[in-house]
């Protein structure tokens, strides 16, 4: 029927309606404009016609679902507060919705859970019926106001986006299983034996046969032929077909009764609307007791309310307010709930087909508010007149339905895992409960999640310190020291979440490392939490395992990025980086990169076999032939801390060689700020680039520790190009084994990026 819509099936976009056609000009658009208004009240009205005797339908066999059994002399007071109960949601949430054309209905995937609840609470009362019923109402009105109440609390904290991570397969494991309920439940009502009569013996076929019957034509109508009309006609098709066979075969409604083919509550009786004076005969003992389920329809109702709500707006186009859609429905709940009536929410197949008819206004749900109303004053003639296995048959359709729409065809949408999880959840609701099945689905759910991410690589990229460098440019002769000796160092970019499943992988690669006996000791490692969302208690751990692998193998640690909130959290765990003598904490891996290439560089010679050579440019570029002559032709520069030699706007008229000391390039921002480039160190070449292309310098360059440094001016080289070309080659020679030095190890660093 309209009400069980799957919102991945329904139309996309926005159809147009009357109240989007562009109006005539001139004296013709006020007339144009109340045709629009006529139009609407008329799709309205329509609208409200055919979802009120849909509910109405629905609602009777909800009553029959719900009061059936011990329970089956409520059928009058049930029919009367599901009526009533779907008369104050359609009107109030009409009026309060955020969609304008919104039309609410009871939904019968929470009632499928209460039936259930009452089956093993209320109808095991010992008592006479007159007893059992006034509680019976109080269950199911308790359940409706905890879920209205549910759904304000989650829309007034804005809450909704958080419901709707809930994971899709137990979303559908939860109406899978509600449509097992149902057809259980159906099943109840066609074997009841307060039905029997006067064919005790031949009932449970003369039951389910013609509903079943009934349950599969309208299921295949409604699937293979569709449209709007066609699920009242056949209802009141079926029930006035009946009502002829009974004339024909000679047997009035009393015969009827007797024989068990209509319900046993005489229509004379009346339609009863609960009042103050059932407070008294309420047991609350078994209302408590029924707590279980009252939270499996809140979880319904909210879940129910975030999918339609997100499916008319998916449909429409129209953006929705989800928290203001849970705070009205959470008070239409409310407010239905204290007359005793089951829950629910907009319905989506409904709402769209107001849309789709032009239905632009309100008056939709208000139209089908005031047919659910009418319906009360038939009820009598309802109750008494529709016929047993119209109401069963019903009740089996809807369970049928929700059966194939969310378990059977899911199938095809889903990966086998997540289908199974459906199964498995409408399997343990089948066979213990619903609560049960619900927190299976969530757990088996979680334990999927943890194991995918498990699966994860937590490490984002692993290097070497021969690959990875930091900013400072160095010497050609330091730079290939760290490129033979940077496997010293060991960094890890870490990513995600890291937990008790993911973190031992980060202990893993540490042991594979100091295993390799090729490599050079492993006197260094990095471990960056740049890409690290967060960590929990149990990694913290792994991290004091790498603590002590580093006492025993003599290597440091170096943190970098590491978040305030994770260095507490291991502070708390018993690992505090603040106060280890094997760790060191560094603000960014550039930072943490230059520490180590620094300690590499001031190990004694002998360690990395580099030659002591007090000459810091011999030691930088090699036993080159004439260097002494090539530095005699150069100026030196004994520099300050903060003693600029380079200005970013200049012509690029000199090369500069540091001897010795640190210099820095930076650049000057609009608001004042100095933003450091590269910091460069002896033996570095500063300023060729722009040299050989006659660029201007985009750069300073100031001095961060004491240096000297030699400057070649463009006029020298010019000299000596004309009067010396060895020594001339001499220079081109150094500055290309710069350049080369400084391109291998970008290429290096893009190879390492990129692994």
């Amino acid at each position: 029927m309209i009400r069980t819509d799957d919102p991945g099936s329904t139309p996309r976009g926005q159809p147009r309606t009357a109240d989007t056609a562009e109006p005539a000009p001139g004296h013709t658009a006020a007339r144009h404009a109340h045709r629009t208004e006529s139009g609407s009240l008329l799709a309205a009205a329509t609208v409200g016609v055919i979802a009120g005797i849909d509910n109405i339908a629905v609602g009777l066999a909800i009553a029959a679902l719900l009061f059936s059994g011990t329970l089956s002399a409520g059928l009058g007071i049930g029919v009367g507060t599901v009526l009533l109960a779907a008369t104050l949601l359609a009107l109030i949430i009409a009026l309060g919705s955020g969609l304008r054309n919104a039309v609410a209905l009871v939904q019968e995937s929470s009632v499928a859970v209460l039936a259930a609840t009452l089956a093993t609470t209320v109808a095991t009362m010992p008592g006479t019926a007159a007893e059992r019923i006034p509680t019976a109402l109080a269950v199911i009105g308790v359940s409706t106001v905890f879920t209205g109440l549910a759904l304000w609390l989650t829309g007034a904290l804005r809450l909704g986006r958080f419901v709707r991570l809930l994971p899709y397969p137990v979303v559908a494991g939860f109406v899978a299983a509600s449509g097992w309920l149902l057809v259980e439940g159906a099943y109840l009502i066609m074997t009841d034996p307060a039905h029997a009569g006067a064919s005790a013996d031949a009932w449970p076929w003369l039951g389910i046969a013609p509903a079943a019957g009934f349950a599969a034509v309208l299921l295949l109508a409604l699937r293979f032929v569709g449209g709007i009309y066609v699920a009242p006609a056949m209802l009141i098709a079926a029930i006035g077909g009946f009502h002829v066979v009974l004339g024909v075969l000679g047997l009035d409604l009393v015969d009827a009764r007797a024989i068990g083919l209509l319900p046993t509550v005489d229509a004379a009786a009346g339609i009863v609307l609960p009042d103050t004076t059932l407070l008294d005969r309420i047991d609350w003992t078994v209302v408590i007791q029924a707590w279980p389920g009252f939270v499996a329809v809140a979880a319904i109702g909210l879940v129910g309310t975030l999918l339609n709500t997100g499916g008319v707006e998916l449909s429409t186009g129209r953006e929705a307010n989800h928290d203001r859609e849970l705070r009205v429905t959470g008070w239409a709940n409310m407010i239905a709930g204290f007359s005793g009536g089951p829950s629910g929410y907009t319905g989506l197949g409904i709402t769209l087909l107001a849309e789709r008819l032009g239905a632009a206004s309100r008056a939709a749900g208000v139209a089908t508010a005031l047919v659910l109303l009418a319906g009360l004053f038939f009820a009598d003639w309802l109750v008494g007149g529709i016929p047993v296995f119209v109401t069963s048959g019903l009740v089996l359709y809807l369970g049928l339905e929700l059966l194939l729409s969310w378990l059977v065809e899911t199938r095809r949408r889903l990966p086998l895992s997540e289908w199974l999880i459906i199964v498995l959840i409408t399997v343990v609701v089948a066979l213990t409960g619903f609560v049960e099945g619900l927190l299976t689905g969530i757990v088996v759910c979680a334990g999927m999640f943890i194991y995918n991410y498990s699966r994860l690589p937590v490490i984002r990229n692993a290097a070497s310190g021969a690959d990875r460098r930091s900013s400072v440019d160095r010497s050609p002769g330091a730079s290939r020291l760290l490129a033979s000796h940077g496997h010293a160092t060991m960094v890890l970019t870490l990513q995600g979440y890291l937990f008790f499943a993911t973190a031992d992988r980060i202990v893993d690669q540490v042991r594979q490392r100091l295993a390799e006996a090729t490599l050079t000791p492993l006197r260094f490692l990095v471990l960056d939490f740049r890409h690290v969302s967060g960590i929990d208690s149990a990694a913290i751990a792994s991290f004091i395992k790498i603590d002590t692998l580093a006492r025993r193998e003599a290597f440091r640690i170096v943190y970098t990025h590491l978040p305030a909130s994770v260095q507490l959290q291991m502070v708390r765990g018993g690992l505090d980086p603040g106060h280890d003598d094997v760790i060191r904490v560094e603000p960014d891996l550039d930072h943490a990169l230059e520490y180590c290439e620094e300690a590499l560089l001031q190990s004694p010679a002998e360690s990395l076999g580099r030659p002591d050579n007090a000459n810091p440019l011999r030691a930088a570029f090699g036993d080159v032939a004439r260097l002494e002559d090539l530095i005699a032709t150069m100026d030196r520069l004994d520099l300050s801390p903060g003693d600029a030699f380079i200005r970013a706007g200049e012509s690029a008229d000199d090369v500069f060689f540091v001897a010795s000391g640190w210099v820095r390039v930076q650049l000057s921002l609009p608001d004042g700020r100095l933003l450091r480039l590269r910091t460069m160190t002896s033996g570095a070449v500063v300023g060729e680039i722009a040299l050989y292309l006659g660029q201007r310098r985009t750069a300073d360059v100031v001095c961060e520790k004491p240096a000297t440094v030699y400057r070649m001016s463009r006029e020298r080289l010019e000299h000596i190009e004309r009067e010396d070309s060895e020594l001339a080659a001499v220079f081109h020679r150094v500055v290309a084994v710069g350049l080369s030095d400084k391109l291998a190890i970008a290429n290096r660093a893009i190879q390492a990026a990129q692994a």
